[in-house]
């Protein structure tokens, strides 16, 4: 089996950094081999080292983004601060930052920074760096709300917002995907490039789908709750056991064979109102009516063996506890063991383009300011 573990091997990655969507970014570039030396303020550091402290005292979100890091702490506001960083620039392949609107320019004007030319620059920013909104400051819950993330989820009573942090996790995987383009296309160039990623873009692009219909249909899709804006049937229904099973129809066969095989409803398969998708979705709640009705009146088992002889697609609504132990992510040992700076050992998901963790390096959370001196030392033997 192979691994992509030590792809950017050689690779210098300097990160400006703050909470989730850059050190997503430069967490993957470390995962993937770089040496990436993370930059951190005096007496605190990132914050997100406090957001709480579950994690044998640790804070999940720093344990989760920052692993496989060197922790430089820089006083970016006093004159050596600066020049260390300048320094560390002139060894550096990429700088990635996602600083406030202005506060990297504060440090290092962009006519200096252009002077790096090999150097791959990253920045990410709520909105990016031109339009009237670049100089917000902008945290996920924010972007999401004004991308019409949040007003597409939930229910048509009460709007959500997703469980997890959309823009950032987004951003920062654009930047990643973004970044490692740009060290392909030096190669051939022999200069870096400015990359500019706004959350805001990337949740853009996420929307498409309810944005064209809305644009082109000129009605606004209603949050669909556990359902699908665009899809039905597609979502979770109670069998007579009382248990939840997603089914998700993506097309007309499967719609034929659930009616036929799974509900055994062979009067819907045959309804030439409910043909297409696009004929499901004007009659949405008959459709769910219907299909909630029938797995209601069956045992969970039946439901499932069903389902496989229809080869219509399901799954299990799990709890989050639930996937811990998740019998296809022990399969494939989606879990591998870190430590933190406190000492402790502990399990973390292991990332997705690693076919197996156990040909990893130990990779461990670093301390705040842990590796400030072995990085100015090897400053100093490299230029004096």
């Amino acid at each position: 089996m192979t691994t992509m573990h030590r792809s950017l091997e050689g690779i210098r990655v300097i990160a400006i950094e703050q909470a989730v969507a850059a050190p997503l970014c430069t967490r993957h570039l470390a995962d993937l081999g770089a040496d990436v030396i993370k930059i951190e303020r005096p007496g605190g550091g990132d914050f997100a080292r406090d957001y709480d402290d579950f994690v044998a005292g640790e804070s999940s979100h720093f344990v989760w983004l920052n692993r496989g890091k060197r922790s430089v702490v820089l006083d970016l506001k006093s004159p050596d601060g600066v020049a260390a960083l300048r320094a560390l620039l002139e060894t550096a392949d990429v700088l990635v930052s996602n600083l406030a609107p202005g506060a990297l320019e504060r440090i290092l004007p962009d006519e200096e920074l252009d002077g790096f030319e090999r150097l791959i620059r990253c920045h990410i920013s709520g909105y990016g760096v031109t339009g009237p909104y670049a100089d917000r400051k902008a945290y996920d819950l924010l972007i999401q709300g004004e991308a019409g993330v949040i007003a597409a989820t939930g229910t048509p009573e009460q709007n959500a917002r997703p469980g997890v942090s959309l823009a950032d996790l987004a951003g920062g995987t654009y930047a990643l995907a973004a970044i490692n383009a740009a060290l392909v296309e030096r190669q051939r160039s022999g200069t870096g490039r400015r990359i500019d990623i706004a959350m805001f873009d990337v949740l853009l692009e996420w929307m498409s789908p309810l944005l064209l219909a809305t644009k082109y249909n000129g009605e606004t899709p209603t949050p669909a709750g556990r359902g699908h804006a665009s899809i039905t049937p597609y979502g979770p229904y109670a069998t007579a056991d009382g248990d939840e099973i997603q089914i998700a129809v993506q097309n007309d066969g499967q719609w034929r064979r659930l009616c036929e095989t799974v509900i055994r409803r062979s009067d819907l398969a045959e309804s030439s109102l409910l043909a297409t998708n696009t004929g499901r979705l004007r009659e949405r709640s008959g459709v769910e009516a219907a299909v909630a009705n029938a797995i209601g009146q069956i045992g969970t088992a039946e439901v499932i063996e069903r389902l496989r002889a229809a080869d219509v697609p399901y799954g299990a609504l799990n709890t989050v506890a639930d996937v811990i132990e998740h019998p296809q992510a022990l399969s494939r040992h989606r879990w591998e063991s870190i430590r933190t700076q406190s000492g402790s050992h502990v399990s973390v998901v292991t990332p997705p383009f690693i076919a197996d963790p156990s040909v990893m390096p130990e990779r461990c959370v670093p301390a705040l300011g842990q590796h400030t001196q072995a990085v100015l030392a090897e400053l100093r033997e490299r230029f004096g």
